[in-house]
């Protein structure tokens, strides 16, 4: 059986839906809902950064920063001239590539199990709502998983090949599975410790692969070894904010991976029933091995601890739920009522996480909209930055500027593109770049009863010697404050 059997409309005989169908419609009716409602986040701003530049800019910004993302910042690059820049446009290749992941995840649980499992593995992974929520995210995350997904699909497919008598198209099969390791590399280097996993499968299923198995994970490795080392030195930049994970981290990891609730509870009871059976419980440490690999590497000079570096596991853990459901008495009649039941409980994570604010709590629109209302001509404007420059207050509000209403960004010294970075570089004597302006637009974080408190001193002494606020907005998450040049003394 390759897939649902539906009547045909000649001849009475059954035609074939394949079992990958429905759960990639899914997937792509849920993560084209509501696309461009939510605002970008930071992770976002970085990513439009990246991709609007030139290619030269952006072999000069991964020189610096960033280049376990460059493949990725090339692919947006190049998308975005077709699609544009809108979140729509952005997004949109996350939102493709959660689909064939979903249609993935099927048939990787036929090939686990059988096809009933696959298509409720696909259409359990289409609902979980973290996926859905990084399915509208443009950054990486939904291709690499794309990659995983694929690389398990190839490597089953090597190892439930019954024809070997052909050498050179057993290697081609196993150079195309390095392929896609590399490519899982390129997307996210995290990806690889899918390989744990995959090691188990070999384990489980043929032990005399191993060799094609080695063979590939060493080409991979070998075309990696670039990034791989460029990574490792950027590595301080990257994760230097994660933590440590200790033991006492694992369950809420698990329980945010699948978004928790009773959500994540039900998709809990449903593997732990899938493991039951003899086929269950070989594969049972399949999702959890990656998991306990970063957990380890983690343990060293740099951590990889966080959620949406493991999404890929999401669809590794729905085929055991699959398996699962298949396994509820009379599954044949009551799986179809589970998997609704199951996405009667994901349906409110789903809506919260395509809310306008899912992604961030900061109104980049309507404070962009407060200044594109006043302004005027030569405006200036000075983003909160200095430590908080990477909540990328400056790319916020120039995202949702008009492009005809973009003031001069006042204490920038050299841009980020000129100094091949995503983080500009002030002034050190701001009251030297004042240059004159009338008017200055000031940006920052939060409510503060101070309006100009979030930024440098030097750039506060130089702003109130020569300016006097005149207007005081407060948007969610940001104040803006228009300063006019006084034309008389304090």
């Amino acid at each position: 059986m390759d897939g649902l059997i539906l009547p045909s409309r000649t001849r009475g005989t059954p035609w074939r839906l394949p079992v990958w169908a429905l759960p990639a419609a899914l997937a792509l009716l849920l993560g084209l809902w509501h696309l461009g409602r939510p605002l970008l986040w930071r992770d976002e701003l970085a990513s439009w950064s990246a991709a609007r530049r030139t290619t030269g800019q952006l072999w000069g910004l991964l020189d610096h920063v960033d280049a376990v993302s460059g493949a990725y910042y090339f692919l947006l690059h190049f998308w975005i001239r077709v699609f544009s820049g809108s979140a729509v446009g952005l997004r949109l290749p996350s939102v493709l590539a959660t689909a064939a992941t979903a249609g993935l995840t099927a048939l990787v649980g036929r090939r686990l199990f059988r096809p009933r499992v696959g298509l409720w593995a696909g259409i359990l992974f289409a609902l979980v709502p973290t996926v859905l929520r990084f399915a509208q995210e443009a950054r990486s995350y939904a291709l690499a998983d794309t990659a995983v997904l694929l690389a398990t699909w190839q490597l089953l497919f090597l190892l439930d090949r019954a024809e070997r008598r052909c050498r050179w198209r057993e290697a081609g099969a196993w150079a195309g599975y390095g392929a896609t390791l590399a490519l899982i590399g390129l997307l996210h280097l995290v990806g690889l410790s899918v390989l744990a996993a995959h090691a188990w499968l070999l384990i489980t299923r043929r032990r005399r692969a191993w060799r094609g198995f080695v063979s590939a994970v060493a080409l991979a490795v070998l075309a990696l070894s670039p990034l791989l080392l460029i990574g490792q030195g950027q590595s301080d930049r990257q994760t230097g904010w994660t933590v440590r994970p200790s033991l006492n981290a694992v369950p809420g990891f698990l329980q945010n991976l699948t978004s928790g609730g009773l959500f994540g509870l039900a998709l809990l009871v449903l593997a732990v029933v899938g493991m039951l059976s003899r086929s269950g419980l070989m594969y049972s440490p399949v999702p959890f091995l990656p998991i306990a690999t970063v957990w380890i590497c983690s343990q060293g000079a740099h951590s990889y601890w966080v959620e949406r570096y493991l999404l890929f596991v999401v669809p590794l853990w729905t085929i055991l739920a699959a398996a699962g459901v298949d396994k509820l008495p009379w599954s044949r009649w009551i799986a179809p009522f589970a998997v609704l039941l199951v996405a009667g409980l994901a349906s409110d994570g789903i809506r919260i996480d395509s809310l306008e604010f899912s992604h961030t709590g900061v109104d980049w629109r309507s404070g962009a909209a407060v200044i594109a209302l006043g302004y005027q001509a030569g405006d200036a404007i000075v983003p909160e930055r200095g430590v908080d420059a990477l909540f990328m207050t400056d790319l916020g509000i120039s995202y949702y500027l008009p492009q005809s209403s973009q003031p001069r960004d006042i204490f920038v010294s050299i841009p980020a593109v000129a100094r091949n970075d995503l983080f500009a570089l002030e002034c050190t004597l701001p009251v030297v770049c004042l240059n004159g302006a009338h008017r200055v637009w000031v940006v920052t974080d939060g409510h503060a009863s101070a309006p100009l408190g979030g930024l440098l001193p030097s750039q506060q002494a130089a702003l109130r010697s020569n300016y006097r606020v005149t207007e005081l907005h407060y948007v969610r998450g940001l104040t803006v404050t228009l300063l006019t040049l006084r034309t008389q003394g304090p």
